[in-house]
């Protein structure tokens, strides 16, 4: 049995800095804090580079108990951007304070994710949205705490540049019309009347009707995908569905299928459920970091 050649094995540390960056941006925010900076020097330097932090995905998996850790890793990860944030999404922790110091220190954001952030309202997200005027993308993805009709009207008065917006809620068949009859388009008719420039919406578990859907339609002319996904009051009665198809290139009726959904576990009700294990009496494991 020959024995192996280690001269000709390859040392990784000495790959070129963009090399190993790019190797490097596979893994998530925690992984290159907690683990992958700590290799050696080289690497720590590497990842305290702005050019590290323009795209950035955070999600907390620790629990309630995780939340303010969490905060603070944004924090240093916003301030590892040096101003070069494009995009981010932030799932599972968040506050009014954490998003106006994204906005603060990261004015030319195009892409702003926020899903299952129970701890933002509305005050917080129309602050940041104003200091952040070359935005093109906002997600607000299970977001409960926030008065959307509100908010809504201020994102597309603050975000003249925005093309791509998601509202997306718990998808729950049990609603009744009668109890939403006054308001289930109040979201629809904001969105009509104050974002002519969308080209994507995403409206995934949403309470419009046909008179909604049609304020839409008409509001935002350029629309280019619309996902109705799980929107149980639409009847598509007349020619309406005929004309959602010749107005909109891709789309995606109530009926279709979640399961392309990157966080289907919020849509579904018995994973929904599910999710608030930990938060009442059952917490999750996770791990213990040391400070980066």
């Amino acid at each position: 049995m020959s024995t192996p050649n280690v001269s000709n094995s390859r040392n990784w540390l000495n790959l070129p800095d963009d090399v190993t960056a790019k190797i490097l941006t596979n893994l998530g925010p925690v992984e290159i804090l907690v683990t992958a900076q700590k290799v050696c020097p080289s690497w720590r330097r590497i990842c305290k580079d702005s050019s590290m932090w323009r795209f950035v995905n955070i999600r907390n998996s620790g629990g309630e108990n995780n939340e303010s850790y969490m905060e603070d890793m944004c924090r240093y990860i916003v301030d590892c951007s040096d101003g070069q944030l494009i995009e981010i999404t932030i799932e599972c922790f968040g506050s009014d304070k954490l998003l106006e110091y994204i906005a603060h220190r990261s004015s030319g954001l195009k892409c702003l994710r926020l899903v299952r952030c129970l701890d933002i309202f509305d005050s917080g997200l129309i602050k940041a949205i104003e200091k952040l005027p070359l935005l093109e993308e906002l997600e607000l993805t299970y977001c409960d705490c926030l008065t959307t009709k509100k908010v809504l009207k201020e994102v597309g008065k603050s975000l003249c540049l925005l093309t791509s917006f998601k509202l997306n809620k718990y998808i729950y068949h049990e609603y009744e019309y009668e109890d939403y009859e006054d308001s289930c388009d109040d979201e629809a008719l904001a969105i009509a009347e104050n974002m002519p420039g969308l080209r994507h919406l995403q409206l995934v578990g949403n309470l419009l009707t046909d008179n909604g859907l049609l304020a839409i339609l008409s509001g935002c002319p350029h629309l280019e995908s619309l996902d109705l996904r799980g929107c149980d009051f639409l009847l598509l009665e007349g020619n309406l569905e005929k004309t959602c198809i010749d107005h909109v290139k891709s789309l995606k009726f109530p009926d279709a299928p979640i399961d392309d959904l990157p966080y289907d576990q919020y849509y579904d009700e018995e994973n929904y459920l599910k999710s608030f294990e930990w938060e009442h009496g059952e917490e999750r494991e996770h791990s213990d970091y040391s400070r980066w």
